[in-house]
């Protein structure tokens, strides 16, 4: 993982060194917004998931694909294929439920990452712009799992790496609606504990203050997924 995002940040800098330096007020700037699903797998919540239901049949479900929305803001230099983006997103999945006896049951993760990125145009006319795309950014994961009584709400940070396809359909020469599949790396091997209570089952949380743990192991939160974007943006000519 740290070698392919020191490759990415360096072959990144080199792209965006080699345009700047004659290019960099002389190219047009673009804003837009976009939202979608993120397929991920949150393997260690919905572990600890499935044992509360192997005890206590609870309603809540296992956490599958996240909403996330996303702002652009982009630079492309005059008479190249590159364009440059700032790239903010929410991420956001939850599902909650109850027990037999009405406790309560929840698990969540919401987050947001922060990506440059390296936009590609590989073909384009007025009415429809192909592209690929390569960034490698930041990321702040925050959850909640509870079960019954016991509650632990954490957080933590991690790098990553994305890249994908995308194309823009304009109906007039500024206005544009653009579709993306991307793929996104990024995983967050430990979160610390913000608060917590509660006594926890057996098979359940080992570890809820500091480094949150169950088999005495470290929680692992994902932000890592393929995909699916629409979203519209407007060119600044």
């Amino acid at each position: 993982m740290k070698m392919v995002s020191h490759f990415l940040l360096l072959l990144l800098g080199f792209v965006l060194a080699q345009h700047a330096s004659a290019q960099i007020f002389e190219g047009s700037f673009s804003l837009g917004f976009a939202a979608g699903i993120t397929a991920t797998d949150q393997g260690d919540i919905n572990e600890l998931q499935s044992r509360a239901n192997q005890r206590s049949a609870i309603s809540a479900g296992q956490l599958g694909n996240a909403w996330e929305a996303a702002g652009i803001f982009q630079y492309r230099y005059k008479g190249s294929m590159l364009a440059i983006q700032l790239r903010p997103t929410y991420f956001y999945q939850n599902e909650d439920g109850k027990d037999g006896a009405g406790g309560k049951y929840e698990y969540g993760v919401s987050g947001y990452t922060i990506f440059p990125v390296a936009k590609f145009h590989m073909l384009e006319s007025d009415s429809i712009k192909f592209y690929s795309q390569l960034g490698i950014g930041y990321g702040v994961a925050s959850g909640v799992i509870q079960e019954d009584t016991a509650k632990v709400e954490f957080s933590g940070g991690g790098l990553g790496y994305m890249g994908g396809l995308g194309a823009e359909f304009c109906f007039m020469k500024a206005h544009c609606v653009m579709v993306e599949g991307n793929y996104r790396f990024l995983t967050v091997d430990r979160v610390t504990s913000d608060s917590s209570s509660g006594t926890w089952a057996s098979d359940s949380i080992s570890q809820a203050s500091g480094e949150v743990e169950y088999d005495n192991h470290d929680l692992k939160v994902s932000l890592s997924g393929i995909q699916g974007f629409v979203g519209y943006i407007f060119h600044m000519e």
